[in-house]
């Protein structure tokens, strides 16, 4: 009689684990199949938290674009190169459009090199070339930025994870000029003409304990040809028209447009190798047509991510601070580590200066994260987090933090 019952609770316990099993995938479809149909996206506002300065904080956020756990972001310049608060919503120029990585003002930045298109004379000095804008103009998402400054330049960008897809589209009058600036510290520059392409290397860095051998090597290819071309520096603003390879100290490049032009270019940079930087510019946009293909897939992407967590109740106000919030939260811990030919993973480590096999992530300051981001992170991303701890602890028994606190 006891085997008997004991039979019937173990028949009655693993049906109860088939059906429980069966509700949870069908409670997981029906929540996968809502967030798809859902518009996350456009709750979240990436201005808000950027109407902050040095006195004041109101949340010391930049307008950023990127995807999640991205290796590099994009986003508007208001500020000075090497400014912590690098987007300011008080200010009313924009002075480039700038690969990022900032995960706070006091930190500041790292591997950053910026883009400004100019319409009419050309303008290197950063200061100078700034021009204004009305955030009316402005559309500020996670996976889409677009503003369309007063002098009558439109700029878009939609990220991928190494990378970003840009537009410019110049006014039908004046020459259409497009600076790059290799912000501070080293770099080095190269045009091809014949290649319609723009490659190079920045050296900017704070906190990494190899910086003889730190580089981020960048290459951006363009849909247009150059009519004209050079390079330029911007330590006394000096330009070499014609010169299309050439280092140093803050070494920039620009290049001219047929006026009235409507620009693509893809970018994406390693921390590996020049090499790495075309195989991921490949891998990540050699499929997207236009900007808008890119776009989508990261509207896609990040509705998909957004929408594990549905909110009812409340304002319509409370609802986008909540997205909005929940947007930044899925920023860091950043990859830092790339895929080879073969689609294995590998990272140049910010910690010895070498190239490891492997996963990296950086960009956390371990700044009272444990209460709120790591908790979160683990309900969320549970095997990712497990991944990024095992990191995080692998360089600290490794002895390779040296006991610096490393942002790069």
């Amino acid at each position: 009689m006891e085997n008997t019952v004991n039979k019937d609770r173990s028949r009655l316990r693993s049906s109860l684990r088939r059906i429980a099993a069966a509700g949870l995938f069908g409670l997981c479809s029906l929540s996968a199949a809502f967030a798809q149909k859902q518009d996350y996206v456009q709750y979240v506002n990436t201005l808000q938290g950027t109407d902050s300065k040095f006195e004041l904080s109101y949340g010391n956020t930049y307008a950023t674009t990127g995807m999640p756990y991205g290796m590099h972001t994009w986003g508007a310049q208001t500020g000075p190169n090497g400014e912590g608060w690098k987007y300011q919503y008080s200010v009313d120029k924009i002075r480039g459009f700038q690969q990022a990585h900032q995960c706070s003002p006091w930190m500041s930045d790292y591997a950053v090199y910026s883009l400004m298109p100019e319409v009419g004379e050309l303008v290197v000095n950063e200061d100078a070339r700034a021009s204004k804008f009305s955030h009316a103009n402005e559309i500020a998402k996670p996976h889409y930025y677009r503003v369309t400054l007063d002098n009558g330049i439109t700029t878009e960008m939609a990220p991928t994870t190494r990378g970003v897809h840009l537009r410019f589209t110049y006014p039908r009058k004046g020459d259409a000029y497009l600076v790059l600036d290799g912000y501070f510290a080293m770099s080095g520059m190269k045009i091809d003409p014949a290649k319609r392409q723009i490659s190079g290397w920045v050296n900017n860095q704070r906190f990494v304990n190899h910086p003889e051998t730190f580089r981020n090597y960048f290459v951006i290819q363009f849909d247009r040809p150059f009519e004209e071309y050079g390079l330029w520096e911007n330590e006394h603003d000096e330009r070499f028209p014609g010169m299309t390879e050439g280092e140093g100290k803050g070494y920039g490049a620009y290049v001219r447009f047929k006026a009235g032009t409507k620009v693509q270019a893809k970018a994406a940079s390693s921390y590996i190798s020049p090499e790495q930087a075309l195989l991921t510019l490949d891998r990540e946009l050699g499929a997207d047509k236009n900007l808008e293909a890119t776009k989508k897939r990261g509207a896609e992407t990040w509705n998909a991510l957004l929408g594990r967590i549905a909110v009812e109740g409340g304002t319509d106000e409370e609802i986008r601070t909540f997205y909005s919030c929940l947007f930044r939260a899925n920023l860091f811990s950043r990859k830092f580590y790339e895929r080879d030919a073969e689609g294995n993973p590998y990272y140049y480590s910010p910690y010895d200066g070498k190239v490891h096999a492997g996963y990296m992530y950086t960009d956390n300051g371990f700044w009272d994260t444990f209460r709120s981001q790591f908790p979160l992170t683990n309900i969320l991303h549970p095997t990712r987090q497990c991944w990024t701890t095992s990191r995080y602890r692998a360089s600290c028994l490794s002895g390779l933090c040296g006991g610096k606190r490393i942002s790069a």
